[in-house]
């Protein structure tokens, strides 16, 4: 029986436990630096009152779907955090502005972050974009 290692998409067998690339230890490194980065500079804005309230207002906004898989790879997927378009890192100001938000799962989040790196403009006109259609299909809310 063989499984499919969902960073890489390489298949192998069931007997291993991680995926010979390893990837697991990639994406766990990865996933520490974001944490490190993101989440313990700004570690009092992330368990503000504000911050949680606004996370949920998110969440329902996009019907916890993920809106890069669902119009950049036509796939349903639930989504599981909330991303600032503009990072906090760079405009402090657009933190609370649930325009600024958009709902994804982790492997969009990790997709966009590298995106970023080569061409942030393009990547947010291209967030920016599927917003306009989510509100256009949605009415601005969820499903």
């Amino acid at each position: 029986m063989n499984r499919i290692c969902p960073r890489c998409r390489k298949v192998y067998s069931y007997s291993l436990k991680e995926c010979p690339n390893g990837c697991a230890k990639k994406t766990r490194s990865e996933s520490n630096r974001i944490y490190d980065k993101c989440q313990r500079e700004n570690q009092g804005f992330y368990n503000s009152k504000e911050w949680k309230r606004l996370r949920e207002s998110c969440r329902n906004k996009f019907s916890e779907l993920c809106l890069w898989s669902l119009y950049k790879h036509k796939r349903v997927k639930k989504g599981s955090l909330v991303h600032h378009i503009v990072p906090l890192s760079e405009d402090k100001s657009k933190g609370l502005s649930l325009s600024n938000l958009v709902y994804l799962c982790d492997e969009a989040h990790r997709e966009i972050h590298r995106l970023y790196k080569t061409d942030q403009i393009k990547t947010i006109k291209e967030i920016k974009e599927f917003i306009k259609i989510w509100k256009v299909e949605y009415g601005g809310g969820g499903i």
